[in-house]
């Protein structure tokens, strides 16, 4: 999986893919002026099947509360957190489509369906997915008032504005593990009821703890400076929600 950026070519076209943005389309009056937000009745369901949903180093603190924190891969990794194990089922999304009131929700689904798309000369604009349930030809909250943004679509451009920093923030982040050779494949495993042995429940991308322990002082130092010691702390802690995933999943299944 990839939080791959959408790019936006010289003739104004959107290319390249993005988790969960299946029409993705340049805003624009022209294009867009009759629609809007209309809240789906079903808010999440659209993340229902969704074992995994991108991260930024900052909502560590955050996630680290319910979500094991992993990567994509070593070559390009990207920070992900786990809500789900096994079947393709997002333990936090109920029946309703509604998310666990108390648990987080990661900044990239309070973006959707907005993000940008940028282009190589810096120049940026906003997308939105059309096929987003939320988007509707009469809706509630319009994306424009007359030619210009209105206050709604503002407030969520702001916000995809500073996921976007977050997001560049976290890249760098990911390229130091990567140039310190930090990640490696990881197993999480269980043992189930009534058995002695452990068996495998997911295989991932972390940090590896001995290669961490072995960093210089001044590599720890650097990490630290750069504002990142603290994130790789909070991934390694997050691995203790394993076995909070695994007992929520046996919680739900034993209530079906």
């Amino acid at each position: 999986m990839t939080d791959q950026q959408e790019t936006l070519s010289t003739s104004g076209k959107v290319s390249g893919k993005m988790f969960l943005y299946k029409e993705p389309e340049l805003l624009t009056p022209e294009n867009h002026g009759s629609m809007g937000f209309t809240p789906a009745k079903r808010p999440f369901d659209f993340v229902r099947n969704e074992r995994v949903v991108p991260l930024t180093m900052t909502e560590f603190s955050s996630a680290l509360r319910h979500y094991p924190i992993i990567f994509s891969n070593i070559e390009s990794p990207l920070p992900l957190a786990v809500m789900g194990l096994i079947e393709e089922v997002n333990l936090f999304v109920d029946a309703d489509g509604n998310w666990d009131p108390m648990a987080y929700v990661p900044m990239y689904l309070k973006c959707y369906p907005f993000t940008f798309a940028h282009e190589g000369g810096g120049r940026v604009a906003v997308v939105v997915d059309r096929a987003a349930d939320s988007v509707s030809e009469n809706p509630e909250f319009p994306f424009f008032v007359g030619e210009q943004v209105s206050e709604h679509t503002n407030a969520l451009m702001r916000l995809c504005t500073q996921y976007d920093a977050e997001r560049r923030r976290t890249s760098d982040y990911c390229a130091k593990l990567k140039e310190l050779d930090l990640l490696t494949p990881l197993r999480a495993a269980y043992t189930p009821e009534g058995k002695t042995e452990q068996e495998p429940l997911a295989e991932y991308i972390g940090i590896d703890v001995e290669k961490f322990d072995k960093l210089s002082m001044d590599q720890v130092w650097e990490l630290h400076e750069a504002g990142f010691l603290a994130a790789t702390y909070l991934q390694i802690y997050s691995l203790e929600n394993w076995r909070h995933l695994m007992a929520r999943r046996e919680s739900q299944r034993q209530a079906a």
